[in-house]
């Protein structure tokens, strides 16, 4: 049943006995003073039983225990110590000094209450709402992105632990008579089962256990039927065999012998956990590598507000993200883009194309082109609309081959030998220069115009470094590793994370806060 806070003034209440303690411009007398406008129980009626069983925590209450949550980046049993011995938490809280708090799995249920119903999202778009009462998101705004590592929870595994893990899921799901067929030494799967004792440096023993371990693999599978017609197998033990038949398929290949191998390289999507498949190999830069996630957000140019966050695999290309984290802020907190400044990773053709498309200014750099020791593409007039390429000497591409994306424009061999600068516009023996042009080309040519001026670089040079510097306190306040197994459940840590920041922005905003807070007060209650 949905319990709901109680107004009673106690003899032990915080305001009489330690409010002096407090300072008045805190984080602590901010949540006092203003949480109670902000989140409300009944904004949780929907996902409690209003009229059976024993009233519930108060889950306005458990909310604002997140909040402060992932305002010291605490875990849920430093959290509930907080709330039990700290007389800031209490203040904050409204609750009396002699409170005792509660069982900390209760954080774990109501967290995953709200992923069920799909609330996640609710405490982020209270502090949207509020700031656009506060006066801080008015009509179409201007918007920054960027993305940022966030290291995953589960263990990253090499191949042989991986494919051991797959099997001990898959066996431990079984029952008694099908194990019993399988001739495997099953003990060697156990609970406790301790790592192989082989001689890691010898070649030949650790063929032999990647045969046993593959073999042993191919057995389990042989006993679940992972194809997605069969409806009657156990779900769980579908996904979970599917899992071990991934990692096989990526990470193992047989060699002329039919021994199988372990393949060189990375697989694309490679799974490098199974206690959270989700995690991905990822890199912000060439000697950047991580293992995890990525959050990526967009923030508001002149007031600092985070506008939407999102959790990715860690090798989500960032420029993926940018359209689905517009639409989401438009579709589900009313937010319009008038223009999206990002870094080189949001530049792409395609990205402008859907960007113009929208009627959202791209604010971002293009890389620059590849010569190679070359006369640069940029040198050569591309006509478009006529299909036609000029070299700087002025000679005209003969021939234009056609693909599926692309267009390739040839000059001849006999132009380019004539040429006087062919040594330095391509080597080429059998033809010559080839300039290729994607689908894009008009949007790419255009923004290499553009980020040529000084108003561009005026623009992008003013709007980049601050939403570093968003990603920095985002960071403090714990985001840089999960705290939990799944994207989903990450992203729940992400947006609680944000909206940590945006109410210290919010809490900030001086001479007008409290008519604001007082306004959205006298709203709620004529509502």
């Amino acid at each position: 049943m949905l319990g709901k806070e109680e107004k009673q003034v106690s003899f032990f209440d915080t305001s009489f006995v330690c409010a002096h303690l407090i300072k008045k411009n805190s984080f602590y007398a901010k949540m006092r003073e203003h949480a109670d406008s902000i989140i409300s129980d009944n904004d949780f009626a929907d996902i409690y039983c209003l009229n059976n069983g024993r009233p519930s925590v108060p889950p306005a209450r458990l909310a604002k225990v997140l909040i402060l949550q992932h305002y010291e980046g605490l875990s849920d049993r430093q959290a509930l110590e907080m709330l039990r011995f700290n007389i800031k938490w209490k203040y904050a809280l409204n609750v009396p000094l002699n409170y005792e708090g509660f069982d900390d799995s209760l954080l774990t249920h109501f967290r995953a209450r709200l992923l069920t119903n799909n609330k996640e999202k609710m405490v982020f778009r209270k502090t949207l709402e509020l700031a656009k009462k506060a006066g801080l998101l008015k009509g179409k705004i201007d918007q920054v992105i960027d993305s940022t590592p966030m290291l995953g929870a589960g263990a990253v595994k090499d191949t042989y632990e991986l494919i051991r893990d797959g099997i001990k899921k898959v066996i431990s799901l079984l029952d008694k008579k099908t194990r019993s067929k399988m001739n495997l030494c099953l003990k060697a799967y156990g609970k406790k089962d301790p790592k192989p004792k082989i001689n890691w440096d010898d070649k030949k023993e650790r063929q032999e256990l990647l045969s046993l371990l593959v073999s042993d693999a191919r057995k389990v599978l042989s006993q679940v039927d992972i194809s997605p017609e069969d409806e009657d197998t156990d779900t769980e033990m579908k996904s979970t065999a599917r899992l071990l038949a991934k990692i096989l398929s990526q990470d193992i290949e047989e060699d002329k012998n039919r021994k199988p191998k372990i393949k060189r390289g990375v697989a694309k999507d490679r799974i490098i956990s199974t206690t959270d498949p989700e995690m991905r190999h990822g890199r912000k830069s060439s000697a950047g590598k991580f293992n995890g996630y990525k959050t990526h957000i967009t923030k508001d140019v002149a007031l600092d507000v985070i506008t939407n966050v999102d959790v990715s695999p860690a090798n989500c290309p960032d420029g993926k993200m940018a359209e689905p984290l517009i639409e989401e802020a438009e579709e589900e907190f009313d937010i319009k883009t008038k223009s999206l400044c990002g870094d080189g990773a949001y530049s792409s053709g395609k990205i402008k194309e859907k960007m113009d498309h929208k009627r959202i200014e791209l604010i971002s750099k293009v890389p620059q082109l590849e010569n190679k020791g070359r006369i640069s593409k940029e040198e050569f007039t591309i006509d478009i609309k006529e299909e036609k390429v000029t070299c700087p000497e002025g000679k005209v591409a003969e021939k234009c081959r056609q693909s599926k994306d692309s267009k390739t424009f040839v000059f001849s061999k006999g132009t380019c030998e004539k040429c006087s600068r062919k040594d330095e516009c391509t080597k080429a023996k059998r033809t010559g220069r080839t300039i290729s042009v994607g689908p894009h080309e008009e949007y790419l040519q255009e923004a290499r115009k553009t980020q040529k001026t000084d108003e561009f670089k005026k623009i992008y040079n003013k709007r980049r470094p601050p939403v570093e510097r968003k990603i920095a306190e985002l960071i403090r306040h714990g985001l840089r590793k999960t705290r939990y197994i799944g994207r989903r459940k990450s992203r729940l840590q992400a947006l609680f994370t944000a909206s940590v920041v945006n109410l210290k922005l919010i809490f900030k905003e001086r001479g007008e806060e409290r008519l604001i807070f007082n306004t959205i007060g006298a709203n709620t209650a004529a509502t």
